[in-house]
């Protein structure tokens, strides 16, 4: 059971540059640090599946870089956009620091999709305990959950890489859409958009929006 469990990290970038490089068309200025991050974000995705369920996801992630859509110098969200059906999503900020999360000067990002229908089948996936699908803010409260937990795997993933530690805000949920946008880093002009099937079914996209970050050490 446990060999099963292990993470290919070398194996997985890659099949998923492959994947990325087929599917996509990526600029030549594509960073290889945003990549590696994109990647990052995927194993603490399966890294909370696989130690929190027994089930497991029917394909590796597929990865993908798109354009941000500014609204209002904010980044617009459709969360429909993502399956086509009422859909929940919940986000969660990084900061260089405290000083940095009191202005409000974000320097990541990461946003979480489900369809509204599929969160408490997911939450029982992950052994939480049963919500109330007819209750908005119990949905809107157990997408946030597995944010925050997807969040925080992120961030020691990005600490075995060797970059600084980072503030994370709390997280923030909504019904398909986010009217006026989220705050976000200006100048990345990409976001890594990462889809995850259950049984053969997209169930699971994870939305990354990261600057450049320092490493322990260095400037």
């Amino acid at each position: 059971m446990a060999d099963s469990l292990l993470f290919d990290l070398a194996k997985f970038k890659e099949l998923a540059r492959e994947s990325l490089q087929e599917k996509y068309l990526v600029n030549s200025d594509h960073s290889e640090d945003l990549f590696t991050m994109a990647l990052s974000l995927s194993a603490a995705v399966k890294k909370v599946f696989y130690e929190k369920s027994e089930n497991k996801f029917s394909s590796e992630p597929a990865i993908g870089k798109k354009i941000i859509i500014q609204f209002v110098d904010r980044m617009r969200i459709d969360a429909m956009e993502k399956f086509n059906t009422t859909t929940v999503l919940s986000m969660i900020h990084y900061y260089k620091n405290t000083a940095a999360m009191e202005k409000n000067d974000p320097i990541g990002l990461i946003i979480v999709y489900i369809e509204r229908s599929f969160v408490p089948e997911l939450l029982r996936l992950l052994k939480y305990p049963y919500i109330d699908y007819d209750n908005n803010s119990e949905v809107l409260d157990g997408i946030g959950t597995i944010t925050n937990l997807i969040a925080g795997y992120f961030k020691k993933e990005l600490g075995r890489l060797g970059y600084v530690d980072l503030e994370m805000s709390s997280f923030k949920s909504a019904i398909n859409t986010v009217l006026d946008g989220v705050e976000y880093c200006k100048e990345q002009t990409h976001k890594y958009e990462i889809s995850f099937e259950i049984n053969e079914q997209k169930r699971l996209v994870v939305e990354m929006v990261m600057s450049f970050l320092p490493k322990i050490g260095k400037k």
